[in-house]
């Protein structure tokens, strides 16, 4: 992928997001929910890891117990519960046959594709489907998963606020993708990840997700390798830090990962890593919200990887 084609995904996240809640807004032939007590989220890759990054958005705020199970459909899964079937191609095996036992339990159904065997399947059980964009480019893959299953969990009255709290997070990132692409931060962590390891950590759920999707994009788009540990929290896990950074030819880079959701106590382990690391890169969410500060913190992470394309083709 060039600088233009992953730099222009990038800058159509926002369009991207609007037009999936508006696609989930929009879904006529929405289930008769009376009676559930349960959702689970089906989905791989991508999709479990924003059904994970659901959980922690919901946990706080959803009046039924909110789970991601990837591409196993639990035993609890029955008629009092709702299956939300997530597969941005459809043609994953295992989540059709997840959806195929959710179905045969007696769950509710509503799935998000862009076609494949599962939007086959959908079509032939008469399930509403939110259709995706097949060809979006990879930063729009985690508010592929997360924003329809916000819009539709309010729709459906399990949650409130969410058509909101996504119209707000698109614009924000909409005023950000500039600014990021020419962050001061940003080029000087694309200029020294070259041929050193990203040690990208994180602490809570958020970022939990967050360092997932920076280790990804990362590796897979901006060629350095990258592994995802948790925030420092004191000196064992500097110490675990320091034994990888040792291990390999150029060392590591500390990235670590900020936001206002995570658990107390962690000024001590941070303040040591930052005394023990040379290169040392803390980002900080922006916005307001878990799925905001979520978001913000893909895209410095899709960022940091456009500029990495960028220098790398420069260099050729």
């Amino acid at each position: 992928m060039t600088t233009g084609e992953f730099t222009e995904s990038v800058r159509h996240l926002p369009n991207q997001l609007r037009d999936i809640a508006v696609a989930a807004a929009d879904l006529d032939g929405l289930p008769n929910v009376d009676g559930v007590t349960s959702v689970v989220i089906l989905g791989t890759g991508g999709a479990r890891i924003g059904g994970d990054a659901l959980e922690a958005i919901c946990e706080l705020t959803a009046k039924v117990p909110i789970v991601a199970t990837g591409a196993r459909c639990p035993a609890w899964v029955g008629e009092s519960s709702l299956a939300i079937v997530v597969s941005r191609s459809g043609d994953d095996g295992g989540v059709v046959e997840a959806a195929e036992e959710a179905r045969r339990a007696g769950a509710s159904l509503v799935v998000i594709t862009a076609g494949g065997a599962l939007g086959d399947a959908a079509r032939s059980w008469g399930v509403p489907v939110v259709p995706v964009d097949p060809v979006a480019g990879p930063a729009v893959g985690l508010g592929a998963t997360i924003v329809p299953v916000l819009v539709l969990l309010e729709r459906l009255g399990f949650v409130s606020g969410m058509t909101r709290t996504v119209s707000e997070a698109a614009d924000r990132l909409g005023r950000r993708i500039d600014d990021l692409l020419d962050d001061e931060k940003v080029r000087q962590l694309a200029t020294v990840l070259p041929g050193r390891v990203a040690l990208v950590t994180a602490a809570g759920s958020i970022g939990k997700h967050a360092a997932r999707r920076w280790v990804q994009e990362l590796d897979r788009v901006g060629g350095v390798s990258a592994v995802r540990r948790r925030l420092p929290t004191g000196r064992t896990d500097v110490e675990t830090g320091l034994r990888l950074h040792s291990s390999t030819a150029n060392g590591v880079v500390l990235v670590m990962l900020r936001h206002a959701a995570e658990p107390a106590g962690l000024d001590g382990g941070v303040l040591l890593a930052r005394e023990h690391f040379e290169h040392v890169f803390e980002i900080q969410a922006q916005g307001e919200g878990p799925l905001a500060q979520l978001l913000d913190l893909v895209l410095v992470g899709d960022a940091v990887a456009a500029v990495l394309i960028e220098d790398a083709e420069a260099a050729d």
